[in-house]
């Protein structure tokens, strides 16, 4: 399994220079990512992050881009995977973010040789700091949860990944119910009604993730695939719970 991740995110800083006037002046730098990722890690990361720095409009700006590849050492199929990546810009400005993987609804988990791509940009100011650091890229690791039902490292890094996957459930086996007892009228009442945070913890994430895309199915194809598109993910996902575990 290897996961590549395409990272772009720019950062605006207050210029910390007196007397730049807007003239060109930047620098470019490349450099290695390196794992911090505990021993016995499944997934071992490589790449490089290209960082450059000059002046804009009175500001000091820098921008990066992440070219990360993960492979999964381990040779298990992993269902649940958490990495962190940090980058540390040449201003000292830090950005850590997590990337989350949920395959428990899909046909296969994150086999050898799979490379789903992940692209993400951003932008953003930050006033500047005082003192310029050496830029650095690391990637961690944080927790992976095999198909067999072993994991590695702490779970708490999993706990938002699997409340999302709590309520997806939830809500999916409710469909399933409306279709099988009521037909296509209950199935696309409960289609359209927003998950119940009341009932269903990160259920904004559950309706974007699982619930829209489904609506998306029954406009543009119709009820009977949004149906048949519901069931493959509730099939794919009990399957893998008979061995995984809820």
């Amino acid at each position: 399994m290897r996961v590549r991740h395409i990272v772009v995110l720019i950062l605006l800083a207050v210029n910390r220079t007196a007397g730049v006037t807007g003239e060109e002046n930047e620098l470019v730098v490349t450099i290695p990512v390196v794992d911090t990722s505990a021993a016995g890690s499944p997934v071992k990361s490589t790449g490089i992050v290209r960082f450059s720095e000059d002046a804009e409009k009175g500001r000091v700006v820098c921008s990066f881009e992440c070219e990360i590849q993960s492979t999964n050492i381990s040779q298990q199929p992993i269902v649940m995977l958490v990495i962190r990546q940090e980058v540390r810009c040449p201003n000292g400005r830090i950005v850590r973010r997590l990337i989350e993987y949920e395959h428990l609804f899909e046909p296969e988990p994150l086999d050898p040789e799979v490379e789903p791509a992940e692209h993400c940009q951003g932008r953003r100011a930050e006033p500047a700091l005082s003192r310029a650091d050496a830029p650095s890229a690391e990637t961690t690791t944080l927790y992976a949860e095999f198909r067999d039902g072993t994991t590695f490292g702490d779970k708490k890094y999993a706990l938002h990944v699997r409340q999302i996957r709590k309520g997806a459930l939830k809500v999916l086996r409710k469909l399933e119910e409306a279709y099988a007892t009521y037909g296509e009228r209950r199935f696309l009442e409960e289609l359209f009604r927003p998950p119940d945070p009341r009932e269903i913890r990160e259920a904004s994430a559950v309706n974007d993730l699982f619930i829209q895309p489904l609506r998306r199915v029954q406009e543009e194809h119709g009820t009977a695939e949004a149906i048949r598109a519901m069931q493959q993910k509730l099939s794919h996902a009990e399957e893998k719970l008979a061995v995984v575990g809820k």
